[in-house]
């Protein structure tokens, strides 16, 4: 019979810990993981680091849909087709325009709640292969759809599977990476995303320059993501499911057979599996039922809860919907033609890109925590300087505002656009870690929508004609983000789940996760409590 090991927790300024039994092999795990070095963990888990870039590459399909969906409006065969005649042009109308929106952001919050359900009970592999199977009908009608209505229906069906995609990847990616490198790891979707986005442009310019003529101008646009569900499904049969879904669901022996086929022949596959059994255990043991939605917000989970589904907020809180979206109108505003404000554009999500890599890194070196922190408040600032500075009617003052735009977008996806799927992943229980990421989907739905229906309200010449200063708004919000990540946002870095449900049980606040050492001793829970007692 294993021997049981006894967990204290030592905090600053706060009582004494209670003490915590854990089997010898997880405890052996455990250690082997803080001990292993980044280059180590890639070594021994390549197979496994392989298998969470194919969930972010799912997601690249987020990030054209949102790039493609706004730019068809530009070409001019797509207004002819769904719009109407207007002083010598054709013309998509306003309220057919928010609903193509509403159309994907309502598909991406219903099918992020559906996979709440659908995820926990069927599994990722068969909710992945649904969500294709929706991507193909929704493509399908969009390619073939003559009316406005027709397309409405249209982006319904491809916004569902979106929200799927982004809410199974980051939760697998989290559980399959190793702790060395999980937080890299799990900030890859934004990537995906970034990278989604770069290859809308590409297929955008062909269209523009004129290559394609018509309706195929705009049908190839929607075409391409064929392409993507095309090689999703090749290799979806050798997808393997989580070993904590299988642990869950009473499959063991596949769980064991999951976690060998991730890794390599050394791999401590016993201690693995004995973590997630102690991690599922504890949490079954003050509650029987599945994860749910309404668990998420009892007495015991809001505050983790909020951490996680609050970050997406601030995600687009901060500014990303105007700096993204309005990048292009503002160069163009400076004097550049569109042609060579798009190419500046598309240069622009390169660097976004390359933002997002540094992400990588800085979410190891300086935790979730402090590049949350220190990453929104330089995005504070540097919103503040461009309402300043638009507040200067000249066009070298655009060109200003452009820059800081610039350096807005990259400390973006180095920052908040890296640092939130860490956070949103580490800090729900295991059995809440669906349901959370399927609410933080929900709120990048919904939170997304708020802004994509007000600023064009506020930007545009015609309306509040706000142009850079709508930055005050943005700068004001993070202003209370900041102070809110201090008090609300734990640090997660090096953390195993075990840990972190410790420290979320114990009340430890979360300013001082990165402060608190958890010990691990031997004996019997009562001597090892009193030797903690006295040793305090």
């Amino acid at each position: 019979m294993e021997k049981e090991l006894h967990t204290t927790t030592q905090v600053e300024d706060s009582a004494p810990g209670i003490t915590l039994s854990t089997s010898e092999a997880v405890a052996k795990y455990e250690e082997n993981q803080h001990l292993q070095t980044r280059l180590n963990a890639l070594k021994e888990n390549w197979r496994g680091v392989i298998w969470c870039l194919y969930s972010f590459f799912i997601c690249c399909m987020f990030g054209y849909d949102s790039l493609a969906g706004s730019a068809v409006i530009s070409l001019p065969a797509f207004r002819q087709t769904f719009g109407r005649p207007y002083d010598g042009d054709y013309v998509v109308d306003a309220n057919w325009q928010l609903g193509f929106q509403a159309a994907t952001l309502g598909g991406i919050v219903l099918g992020g709640f559906i996979t709440g359900f659908a995820a926990q009970k069927c599994g990722r592999q068969i909710c992945i292969f649904a969500a294709y199977f929706f991507t193909i009908g929704g493509v399908v009608m969009q390619y073939f759809s003559s009316t406005p209505a027709e397309y409405f229906g249209a982006k319904i069906l491809t916004g569902l599977p979106l929200g799927v995609f982004t809410t199974i990847a980051p939760t697998y990616a989290s559980e399959i990476a190793p702790l060395a490198i999980r937080g890299a790891l799990t900030s890859g979707m934004n990537f995906s995303i970034v990278l989604g986005q770069l290859i809308g442009f590409g297929v955008m310019r062909k269209t523009t320059l004129g290559q394609y003529t018509g309706p195929m101008s705009y049908r190839i646009l929607f075409a391409v993501q064929w392409g993507f569900a095309a090689v999703g499904l090749a290799f979806l049969p050798f997808f393997p499911e989580s070993p904590y879904w299988l642990v869950a669901h009473g499959q063991i022996d596949k769980a064991r057979r999951n976690i060998v086929r991730l890794h390599n022949s050394n791999y401590d596959v016993d201690g693995h599996l004995a973590e997630i059994k102690r991690a599922l255990d504890s949490q079954r043991a003050e509650n029987e039922t599945s994860g749910s939605y309404k668990e998420c917000f009892n007495h015991a989970n809001w505050r983790r809860t909020l951490a996680a589904v609050s970050t997406i907020f601030i995600q687009n809180a901060c500014g990303n919907s105007w700096v993204i979206g309005y990048m292009s109108y503002f160069m163009q505003l400076a004097g550049l033609s569109a042609a060579k404000a798009f190419d500046a554009t598309v240069g622009l999500s390169g660097m976004m890109a390359v933002g997002n890599i540094c992400g990588w890194f800085l979410v190891e070196k300086f935790g979730r925590r402090g590049t949350a922190l220190y990453g929104c408040s330089i995005l504070c600032v540097t919103l503040l300087v461009i309402g300043i500075v638009a507040c200067i009617n000249t066009t070298n003052a655009i060109w200003v505002q452009v820059a800081f735009m610039a350096i807005w977008s990259f400390v973006y996806q180095a920052s908040i656009g890296s640092c939130a799927g860490p956070i949103i992943a580490e800090n729900p229980t295991s059995r809440l870690r669906g349901p959370t990421q399927a609410l933080s989907t929900m709120m990048n739905g919904l939170s997304g929508s708020i802004w994509a229906f007000c600023l064009p309200y506020a930007v545009n010449p015609d309306q509040g004609n706000m142009g850079g200063k709508i930055s005050f708004v943005f700068g004001g919000i993070l202003v209370f983000a900041v102070v809110f990540i201090f008090f609300m946002i734990p640090e997660s870095k090096g953390r195993t789940y075990i840990e972190m449900d410790e420290l979320w049980s114990r009340g430890v606040p979360p300013r001082k996760f990165a402060s608190t050492q958890l010990l691990s001793l031997e004996g019997k829970g009562d001597e090892v409590e009193g030797k903690h007692l006295e040793d305090a």
